[in-house]
């Protein structure tokens, strides 16, 4: 399958196609990691396991019920 490389923002970019995705169990917002092997671009899905104390999972969440606001306005 041959896709193209297109601009996006200061990057590049390849758009996955759906069946791609699915086969590797990916979705909107999945983490990949992307490495070069052999003069080859190799792409998988990583898990990244959160290592927070419950304390301080609470403490992330209240913090951003608080803020929810702030947050959003910094993600746009």
């Amino acid at each position: 399958m041959v896709q193209k490389v297109i601009k996006y923002g200061r990057s590049q970019a390849v758009v996955l196609p759906k069946d791609v995705a699915v086969a590797l169990g990916l979705q909107i917002g999945s983490l990949v990691e992307i490495r070069v092997e052999d003069g080859r671009g190799v792409i998988w899905p990583v898990e990244v396991v959160p290592k927070l104390s419950a304390q301080d999972r609470q403490f992330v969440r209240d913090v951003y019920r608080k803020r929810q606001r702030v947050f959003k306005k910094l993600a746009e």
